[in-house]
């Protein structure tokens, strides 16, 4: 029992921290596969946006965001467990790419997930256990056989990186859908799509792709409110379809570009625990 307890919290902890996802049940259905059911909560009069226009909001937004720190209430899905499992935690990110999540549950912390963007370290308590590796690749924790992809999460708050590359638009009654390519000297690649609402010009579904064109991660946002002149949906909903698994995360106590002590980016392994680096 304790072991499959760990196992679980390891799951939880490696999705945080970029996994990948999970076949839609019936009820996802209206969240990952009708964008009508997202529309539909959004009024107002449409926009007559170039694509250059609309980039120049997305980045300039983004670039708005430079901290943001809230609780976290957070439910996940993954084949090894009987139904939903969820926690609560603090979420905190610094633009660019810094991001730090800690989780826990009856008042146990389950992990301890830190990514500079260029490196992670994701320290699981009940096995005193830190991995740690590159944020650049999928790695993959042998003795679970999980797959991790920890810059996907800071992704999601900075636009800029993903509209790198050469943008195509699509323009539908309700919404706008940005192509993002990338051009290699020999291939072109679909680096990732973006679907923006023409009534706020705000994303409301992200897909990034692997260099194979696969699906790494696709995400829906929701309710989006204003902080500190920054637009933040107060919901994200992520699935990455190689794990078979989600996660929803839900922000309550949103505090937006507030000073952050640096040091909360930084992290020291426990004295004791065992240091697994991820290739």
């Amino acid at each position: 029992m304790k072991t499959y307890v760990i196992r679980c919290f390891i799951l939880f902890a490696v999705l945080l921290s970029g996994c990948a996802t999970y076949k839609t049940s019936t009820l996802q259905r209206s969240i990952w596969e009708d964008t009508s059911a997202i529309l539909g909560n959004i009024h107002g009069q449409t926009q007559c946006l170039s694509l250059q226009q609309i980039q120049d909001v997305l980045i300039s937004n983004s670039s708005k965001l430079i901290t943001f720190r809230a609780n976290v209430g957070i439910t996940f899905t993954t084949p090894d467990t009987k139904g939903p499992i969820r926690c609560s935690g603090t979420m905190l990110y610094q633009s660019p790419k810094s991001v730090r999540v800690v989780a826990s549950k009856f008042a146990t912390t389950l992990f301890d997930m830190v990514s500079d963007g260029n490196k992670f370290w994701l320290y699981i308590p009940l096995e005193n256990t830190v991995y740690t590796g590159t944020c650049s690749a999928f790695h993959k924790i042998e003795a679970e056989g999980i797959r991790i992809f920890p810059g996907d999460i800071a992704s999601l708050f900075n636009y800029k990186e993903i509209l790198e590359g050469k943008p195509t638009l699509e323009i539908w009654p309700a919404y706008w859908l940005i192509h993002v390519l990338e051009m290699e000297k020999k291939d072109v690649n679909l680096k990732g799509n973006l679907l923006l609402d023409r009534v706020n010009a705000e994303v409301f579904r992200c897909e990034l792709f692997n260099t194979d064109d696969s699906v790494r991660l696709q995400a829906v946002f929701a309710n989006y409110t204003t902080y500190n002149e920054c637009r933040i949906p107060q919901r994200i909903d992520v699935r990455w379809p190689a794990c078979n698994a989600s996660m929803g995360i839900a922000f309550s106590n949103i505090a937006v570009n507030k000073t952050l002590d640096p040091k909360v980016f930084m992290f020291t392994i426990p004295k004791g625990a065992q240091a697994i680096t991820l290739d």
